[in-house]
């Protein structure tokens, strides 16, 4: 081999040695993001989102309720002490009171404790009192601030355990995620600086690099089961039916709302006959189905009440009150795939339910149309004659499935009463009409 031909093939080598580095260099750099044309996308999809927007995880929803909770609880005990320590000697309520009064300050946000100038011994008069109270959060939102700062901002109703008086409130409370400690801005100072908050707007609020940790203000992140969140939110619904119902009235879904009732009254007064022993009513069963749009719980009481839940975020959604005024998709499902014999009991089953519901109007608009103008001619009259031929709460046996003629179709169902205050029985027979989709009439012996 020539001296010429030894040269070129070095510097071959040589070549093909950068090109390989220059690749190696490439590709490390294209994993770095740096070089990528879409560096600055990808940079950007990793900053916090500022703007606020509703609280869409669970588990910083609990947080965030356990932060105000615990507000509110020692602000109710500085505020009464005397009564929570009224038989106690002096120096233990004078201690008691010092004691109580650091645990809020050290709660409290440093933005809010030096705008409005509060120590340990001035702290009761500046922030406001509280009674001991059932606190009922009814908007959470969320602005992320920094990776590890976000501001939340809380709005709720405050219930007086003694008084049942009802009081709003609204507070901040920032998090930080990395040292787990939180600090709160109370109402007033909320109001007063920050009383425009909308959805996707900015806060313009002060943010520190962290929040310190006192003895105080550690936050515990605690995992919620299903089951544990389903029963939180019939607890809440519960509380609202007994003392907020026009909270409840306003979560109602909007299909279910305008079948079911004319006006708020009108909802009012179902809720007082159909909940009379709510406070001895607790959470029974419940069931979780996935939808493209929301998250469906359907609970069960202990009385038999169904509570269904279109949840959108934590302890967001739509509520339905029963099974029969509207069709869920489950039942829809379940009816397009039943025989004839089945859907006769489904129908049947949401006409029932209306009678143990005391739901009159929603059982007289399914009777069909000539049964209704021979026996019942105005709501009133049938409203009448369900009050004295039917029991309170019913149950309901279906003997015989009879004759079929066309679309009509006969069931024979004896009825007794459910709460065994009688042994007397009831023996019906009725003529249901199915039509499309899932609609049906019917009629009976009267």
């Amino acid at each position: 081999m020539s001296k010429t031909q030894k040269i070129l093939i070095l510097l071959i080598i040589i070549v093909l040695i950068v090109l390989i580095c220059i690749l190696g260099i490439y590709i490390m750099l294209r994993r770095q993001g740096i070089g990528n044309e879409n560096r600055y996308e990808y940079i950007e999809e990793m900053k916090p989102e500022e703007k606020i927007a509703i609280v869409d995880v669970r588990n910083h929803y609990y947080i965030v309720q356990s932060c105000v909770n615990k507000y509110y609880t020692y602000n109710a005990i500085l505020s009464n002490i005397n009564e929570y320590y009224g038989e106690e000697r002096e120096e233990v309520i004078k201690e008691a009171t010092t004691d109580n009064a650091n645990i809020l300050y050290n709660l409290l946000d440093k933005e809010y404790v030096e705008n409005r100038g509060i120590t340990q011994s001035n702290i009761i008069t500046k922030i406001g009192k509280v009674n001991d109270s059932i606190i009922d959060i009814n908007n959470m939102y969320v602005s992320e601030k920094t990776t590890n700062i976000s501001v939340y901002i809380v709005e709720g109703i405050l219930r007086d355990k003694k008084l049942n008086n009802i009081s709003k409130f609204k507070m901040i409370v920032k998090l930080d995620f990395s040292n787990e400690t939180f600090s709160i801005i109370p109402q007033d100072y909320v109001e007063e600086k920050y009383s425009n908050i909308e959805v996707g707007e900015n806060i313009n609020i002060k943010i520190p690099e962290n929040i310190n940790t006192n003895k105080n203000n550690k936050y515990l992140f605690k995992a919620v089961s299903d089951e544990a969140y389903a029963i939180d939110m019939f607890n809440k619904c519960k509380e609202e039916l007994l003392y907020n119902p026009k909270q409840i009235y306003n979560d109602l879904n909007e299909d279910y709302k305008n079948a079911k009732f004319s006006n708020e009254a009108e909802f009012n007064k179902y809720i007082a006959n159909k909940y009379s022993n709510l406070k001895n009513i607790n959470a029974d069963s419940f069931q979780k189905n996935k939808n493209e749009n929301y998250t469906q719980y359907v609970i069960t009481d202990t009385a038999g009440n169904y509570y269904i839940f279109r949840e959108t975020a934590p302890m967001k959604y739509s509520l339905i009150l029963d099974t029969y005024t509207i069709d869920i998709p489950e039942f829809t499902e379940k009816y397009k795939v039943s025989n004839d014999q089945e859907k006769v009991i489904l129908n049947l089953n949401k006409f029932m339910l209306a009678i143990n519901d005391g739901d009159y109007k929603y059982a007289y608009s399914v009777l069909a149309d000539s049964f209704k103008r021979n026996n019942f001619p105005t709501y009133q009259t049938f409203e009448n004659y369900v009050k004295t031929r039917f029991f309170k709460n019913n149950n309901f046996e279906y003997s015989k499935f009879g004759d079929e003629a066309g679309t009509y179709y006969t069931y024979t169902v004896n009825i007794s009463d459910a709460s065994n205050q009688t042994n007397d029985k009831i023996t019906k027979t009725f003529i249901i009409l199915l039509e499309e989709g899932t609609d049906f009439k019917l009629s009976f012996n009267v």
